[in-house]
């Protein structure tokens, strides 16, 4: 079952925004309308008074349950998750509650190894705020924690920011190959383009789970 769910998250997402019919995470339903402009990702390495963190390796037998809950302290998230797949035009879905994150159930559960992804609305009609309306001022260093079906809580660092472009090959995002467990944030950030019926650019937030 594991290797068809991957097989699947390798064919389907290839790029950061499908669909110009689609807006917001890698070109989903038209449900951002408020334009982000927010200030630039200026550094994508940890600062020098950031001390190392230990990474694990996740073992391919150990036993983590549905993700349930993200809690990200610095930008006082936290937010139930949703389980999504891939949309009709190909591209990964969102969560239907503006408050809500979504996790990519095709790929890996957080905290497995691999790069699992999970992915927030910036904001919602009417200008509701999303649930990763600040997930621009994430630094490096900063703590994220998922809390699974099982009550257990997997704890991951931020190692870089990155703004891609809408039609940036995604395969970093969703992928890795080195035998470490990883969770990839996203959300939309930059102008509204009107033409595209998208905004035009996706923060992605790389992160890396730490030994307790």
């Amino acid at each position: 079952m594991r290797k068809k769910k991957k097989a699947a998250h390798r064919r389907h997402i290839k790029t950061l925004g499908i669909s110009v019919a689609a807006i917001a995470v890698f070109g989903v339903p038209s449900w951002y309308v408020l334009g982000f402009d927010a200030s630039p990702v200026q550094s994508t390495a940890a600062p020098a008074a950031v001390e190392p963190v230990p990474i694990i390796a996740a073992a391919a037998v150990e036993n983590i349950g549905l993700p349930e809950r993200i809690m990200i302290p610095s930008i006082a998230v936290d937010a139930a998750v949703e389980k999504v797949a891939v949309a009709a035009d190909g591209s990964m879905d969102v969560p239907k509650d503006p408050l809500n994150t979504a996790w990519y159930e095709l790929g890996p559960h957080p905290g497995e190894r691999g790069s699992a992804a999970i992915a927030g609305h910036v904001n919602w009609w009417g200008g509701e705020t999303g649930a990763f309306a600040n997930l621009h001022k994430l630094m490096p260093g900063d703590t994220v924690t998922v809390q699974d079906d099982t009550g257990a809580v997997i704890s991951f660092v931020v190692r870089e920011l990155r703004i891609l472009d809408a039609a940036a090959d995604a395969t970093e995002v969703f992928t890795s190959d080195d035998k470490k467990a990883h969770l990839n944030l996203i959300t939309c950030i930059g102008a509204w383009d009107k033409r595209a019926k998208q905004y035009a650019k996706r923060l992605v937030v790389f992160t890396d789970r730490v030994i307790e």
